[in-house]
């Protein structure tokens, strides 16, 4: 009879129960991750709000040198997209989009946290 190679590692199903303080600090890890990543673009979205609170219009968003990403990103295109479209295609849909939720919204508040 041969020797099953998993009973090197296991010999009950008491084994492949996970501990609590290994689970708790499987999502402490996952969570501070998480938090690690998503720094970069909480800051650039409180930039991208301060910024964007001078504007009086959509059209004046455009008008403001280096927030374009960011509004980019807020308006719902990934980086992914940003590769594959032109400035010129980006800058329209960017346009578009805002005025479209300005007049909806009917208010100059554009954007909040």
């Amino acid at each position: 009879m041969s020797l099953r190679p998993y009973r090197n590692h296991l010999q009950s199903s008491d084994d492949l129960v996970t501990s609590y303080e290994a689970t708790r600090a499987g999502f402490v890890a996952l969570a501070l991750e998480k938090n690690r990543r998503s720094t970069p673009y909480v800051a650039e979205a409180r930039a991208l709000q301060e910024a964007a609170s001078r504007a009086k219009t959509p059209a004046d968003l455009l008008a403001i040198k280096g927030i374009e990403v960011g509004l980019l990103r807020a308006a719902g295109l990934s980086d992914k997209a940003l590769v594959h479209l032109s400035i010129g295609k980006l800058r329209e849909r960017l346009l578009t989009v805002s005025v479209k939720r300005f007049r909806k919204r009917n208010t100059p508040r554009m954007f909040s946290l």
